[in-house]
């Protein structure tokens, strides 16, 4: 709020002079020419006008040059820096935690919830293959965002994702049902904030976003009940998917899979989750440049 405050009395300030400079500009002629003769010779150094010296603030479009531009201004709100660094980062902060939850508990159940998970995010990019629709226009006018995606925006990947793996993580079964409360809040305060950053920067649509968060959650509880199903009820049944995981890709005697196969997620990701083929593009496009 201070500095809201602080910002718009500063713009006033800089508006005042502004315009108190342009009033002096077109007075002054119009004064010296109301002299008399007398007054001229009197007075020679008054007939002398300096020349104007360049203005600090010029209206005009292609010399103004103000000291603090409203994105300059935005850039100081504590929220806006927020906002930009958790939107920026989502996509390696929920990639990482999700890795290190696997890699520490190594189980069947995070195993499952991690391959629902991937091709969660393989049907986002189907979908917008399928869909074909555009991202804001305001989005190649945005110097913030260096990496600007080439694909569509509906719906938003970023939102089936954090959709999906925040419900799977906390009905699936990973979570204690006592820590379930302040978990979901914090996931849904990280999810706000983040989605935020991506309609902000006109990355997607709000309602890119909004149809991505609902088939993200769909397709959580859709896993959960179908492939994952009792495990969250505190008895033995299993869905198919894990069922198939604790049959195949766990140790009978541990119920865990080994280090070495961490390997798998760390791949998969990369190509899935990060982005890979954007990537690719922009370093081939930039190679051609050079």
């Amino acid at each position: 709020m201070v500095t809201a405050v602080a910002a718009l009395t500063l713009s006033l300030v800089l508006s005042l002079q502004t315009n108190g400079a342009d009033a002096l500009a077109v007075a002054a002629p119009r004064l010296l020419s109301r002299l008399p003769d007398g007054g001229w010779r009197k007075n020679p150094r008054a007939a002398i006008v300096p020349p104007p010296s360049p203005r600090l603030f010029d209206r005009s479009p292609s010399k103004y040059t103000p000291s603090m531009t409203t994105s300059e201004s935005e850039s100081e709100d504590i929220p806006h820096k927020i906002t930009t660094a958790v939107g920026k980062t989502a996509s390696t902060v929920v990639s990482v935690s999700f890795f290190v939850v696997l890699a520490y508990r190594r189980d069947a159940v995070v195993l499952a919830i991690w391959i629902g998970s991937i091709l969660n995010a393989v049907l986002s990019k189907v979908f917008k293959r399928l869909l074909d629709h555009e991202r804001p226009a305001e989005l190649m006018n945005n110097d913030g965002v260096g990496l600007k995606p080439s694909d569509g925006g509906m719906p938003s990947s970023h939102a089936m994702s954090l959709a999906f793996i925040g419900i799977s993580i906390l009905w699936g079964g990973v979570v204690p049902a006592e820590c379930r409360p302040a978990a979901g809040l914090a996931v849904a305060i990280y999810s706000a904030v983040a989605l935020r950053y991506r309609v902000r920067d006109h990355l997607h649509t709000a309602d890119q976003v909004v149809v991505g968060l609902v088939l993200g959650a769909t397709n959580a509880l859709a896993w959960i009940r179908f492939g994952v199903a009792g495990v969250g009820d505190g008895n033995d049944a299993a869905g198919p998917v894990l069922s198939y995981v604790r049959g195949n890709w766990v140790s009978a005697e541990t119920g865990l899979f080994p280090y070495s196969a961490l390997a798998i997620p760390v791949v998969v990701g990369i190509i899935v989750v990060g982005s890979f083929e954007r990537r690719i593009a922009l370093w081939m496009k930039k190679d051609k440049k050079t």
